[in-house]
């Protein structure tokens, strides 16, 4: 009987445990693991702010023409002046107010501008597009660009 123990024992000796995994294998487990929740919850994040973006420029085309009606009243008024100057109050345009609640539309009489500045609904408040008439540019004044949403450049119009 000794004989069919030790038979026995080297039997189990010799052939591997299947269901045990090795510090490598359980090491790859993890990484893909991670792979996919970097990719499931990564693609989650990118949909939001593609989302968030898309309402940003939604809100900021819809502001776009009254900064172009401004635009247009206070060229008309510098072509009427018998001086050829712009106006310089934004109540010689009898435009009255064409703030929303996303934006409020001012006027610049010292460098002959037209301002939207956005308002806490927009998403983030104090960004200044600027449409100078005197250089017929836009500029965008952002006091903290490195968060969202933000005005990019590609949405001002292109005259």
């Amino acid at each position: 009987m000794s004989q069919t123990q030790s038979n026995i024992a080297a039997s189990k000796s010799v052939v591997p445990d299947a269901h045990k995994v090795s510090l490598v294998e359980l090491i790859i487990i993890l990484l893909l693991v991670g792979l996919v929740f970097v990719f499931v919850f990564g693609m989650r994040q990118l949909k939001i702010d593609k989302a968030a973006e898309a309402l940003a420029q939604q809100k900021f085309e819809a502001i776009i023409p009254a900064l172009q009606r401004v635009i247009a009243a206070a060229e008309d008024f510098k072509k009427k002046d018998e001086f050829g100057d712009y106006p310089f109050d934004y109540s010689q345009l009898n435009l009255g107010d064409l703030s929303t609640e996303d934006f409020t539309i001012e006027y610049d009489n010292e460098i002959y501008a037209v301002r939207a500045i956005t308002k806490a609904a927009f998403g983030k408040e104090g960004i200044r597009v600027t449409y100078i008439l005197t250089d017929a540019s836009y500029q965008v004044e952002d006091p903290a660009p490195e968060r969202k949403p933000t005005i990019r450049d590609e949405w001002l119009p292109q005259d």
